[in-house]
């Protein structure tokens, strides 16, 4: 039995941190780890100071603007410290710095929030380096997240600053400065990991998981590193917020200041379901033959259900099983043809052949899982009149094309805008019928970082991630309608963080770009930063050519593996070579609990 590293395991030795109040301001003025100052030296400014000022769309940011003090101006915000202590330590180790705001105007005002801090594990000199949860998009090369700039993506999380400036963004950069559009660090989390050479303390930045931010970094002309973590907002008339900044002192790993982010910076909506993590192995079907490559599509589930028990599948996810992408179930709709780009012809469904193959997956001992796609949408679908005006677009001014042409496609496929309400709407109406008639364990939501991006459309010109937010926390809630034990998987494959708001992923990362380049399995693993303590049972359509990196994931960070038939690898479990399958059964009973 192997050992699963705890997420964020508290340091074998702890040292001491004190703070220091201002009983006037009633903040914190510096902090000291071992008896070293942190901060150089300490003015009596507070460790984290806030500014709150107007923005104009025509600014640019670093121009001199008065700061909105206190009761004058349009906009009241008061400045507030709380320091924390982690359930793991044994001492207050995180400082909040919040801001309530409060537009008393009868106008929208756009304000521009700021939190700053030169808190530094060694104040003597400028050189930091950073552990950064960066998407794997730029190592990856997935030209999905060109917009934003990812040509020009850093891969390695390890960052080493001297002496120039730096800036990283957490979800769209427009979302968090409207001017800005590209950036080098796409963060999966809003968590920055400060730590120097001369120092066992690290300094993490954090902020909340549903606002996007950007961290910068700048040194001064006293040659002194300070970090800002700042966004745009509009304030409606009459409005109140609280936006929130926190600093975490620790020893260890950057694990250790994701574990903060998901204790303070995240707030969990639900309980979690025990099922999602005591299972190992995600069985995905895409509509497969029991025949082979060449055979007609339609009867794999069925030769590999009969193996689900010995290969201890605890989740199967039934895809390819509808008429068109984007339109996946109908109440008025009993049987029809699937598959129709199939060389070998469409496949025959029906809610009959679905609902029994999810009565025989139970019987096998494993969960039921129902596939659906965020934004793709068929054309050939006769649904497809009714959204077309929803397609996303591109900087060329046209509707996206989304680049798949599997079986599952008889016309052409398009990029659907989740900022395009009668679309969320619609697959929210898509997993209420999916939930009702099928009655799943689990809706499995592919590719969900395309929830990432911008919408040119003038009617929703901006960022998508809000909406995508949005649209996975009211999905998580109408299927945890169904029973507390109703999960959603999301597919974010670490190019996004919408697990935040879901119940595990289940993403298919088994590529040699992804899952195959040893940045994607660096230490600690950047996509723990979102997933947290949640499952992580990836899909794997190259399960076999892909079976070694699978098997050290799961080893190194607690993670599952896929099993899988119908794409790209089409023998399935019950074609499987008995030497292989041997093997395959010795190394996932070696990584069971």
């Amino acid at each position: 039995m192997l050992t699963t590293p705890v997420f964020g395991a508290k340091s074998p030795k702890d040292g001491v941190i004190k703070w220091t109040l201002d009983p006037v301001s009633n903040q914190y003025t510096s902090v000291s780890c071992d008896g070293r100052s942190l901060l150089h030296p300490s003015d009596g400014s507070p460790l984290i100071s806030a500014r709150v000022r107007l923005f104009e769309k025509t600014d640019q940011e670093e121009a001199e603007q008065p700061s909105l003090l206190g009761q004058a101006g349009p906009v009241r915000f008061h400045h507030r410290h709380h320091l924390h202590q982690s359930p793991s330590e044994t001492q207050a180790n995180v400082l909040e710095a919040s801001l309530e705001i409060q537009n008393t105007s009868a106008e929208v005002q756009s304000v521009e929030v700021s939190f700053s801090t030169s808190a530094s594990p060694d104040p003597s000199t400028r050189h930091q380096y950073l552990y950064l949860p960066l998407n794997v998009a730029g190592f990856a090369h997935d030209k999905r997240f060109s917009s934003l700039g990812m040509s020009e993506f850093l891969g390695d999380c390890n960052v080493e600053l001297d002496g120039q400036d730096f800036d990283c963004h957490y979800l769209e950069p427009m979302a968090s400065f409207p001017n800005e559009r590209q950036t080098r660090a796409l963060l999966l989390v809003p968590v920055v990991d400060i730590s120097a050479a001369s120092s066992s303390w690290h300094v993490g930045l954090f902020s909340a998981s549903d606002s996007p931010m950007r961290f910068r970094s700048t040194v001064g002309s006293d040659g002194q590193r300070a970090w800002t973590a700042g966004r745009v907002i509009e304030l409606a008339p009459g409005q109140s917020i609280t936006e929130s900044c926190w600093l975490v002192l620790h020893q260890g790993d950057a694990s250790k200041a994701w574990k903060a982010f998901h204790e303070f910076g995240h707030e969990e909506e639900f309980e979690p379901i025990d099922w999602t993590r005591q299972f190992k192995v995600h069985y995905y079907d895409f509509l497969s033959s029991a025949e082979g490559e060449n055979g007609v599509r339609g009867n794999g589930y069925d030769a590999d259900s009969k193996h689900f028990a010995e290969f201890h599948v605890g989740m199967a996810t039934q895809h390819g099983y509808y008429p068109h992408l984007g339109d996946f179930i109908r109440p008025d709709r009993a049987t029809w043809n699937a598959m129709p780009g199939s060389k070998q012809g469409p496949a025959s469904m029906s809610t009959e052949i679905m609902r029994r193959r999810i009565k025989d997956t139970r019987d096998a001992g494993a969960k039921a899982a129902i596939y659906m796609h965020l934004t793709l949408i068929d054309d050939a679908s006769e649904l497809f009149p009714r959204f077309a005006e929803g397609r996303r677009v591109g900087t060329d001014g046209k509707p996206m094309r989304f680049p798949w042409t599997g079986p599952d496609v008889e016309g052409q496929c398009w990029w659907m805008s989740i900022a395009y309400k009668p679309w969320r709407d619609h697959l929210l109406q898509q997993a209420r019928w999916m939930m009702e008639i099928l009655e799943p364990d689990a809706i499995c939501v592919d590719e969900t970082f395309a929830g990432i991006g911008y919408d040119e459309a003038a009617d929703r010109y901006g960022p998508l991630s809000s909406y995508a937010i949005e649209f996975f926390r009211d999905l998580r809630a109408l299927v945890r309608s169904f029973g507390n034990d109703k999960a959603v998987f999301t597919s974010d494959c670490s190019r996004s963080a919408f697990c935040l708001w879901g119940d595990g992923d289940v993403g298919d990362h088994a590529y040699g770009t992804s899952l195959g380049n040893p940045l994607y399995s660096q230490a600690p693993v950047r996509y723990l930063a979102a997933l947290g303590d949640k499952a992580w049972r990836p899909c794997a359509w190259h399960f076999r050519h892909m079976w070694e990196p699978q098997m050290k994931l799961a080893r190194q960070v607690g993670a599952g593996v896929g099993v899988s038939n119908g794409w790209i690898e089409y023998d399935g479990l019950h074609a499987l070579p008995e030497t292989e399958r041997a093997r395959m059964i010795r190394d996932i009973e070696s990584i069971l609990d």
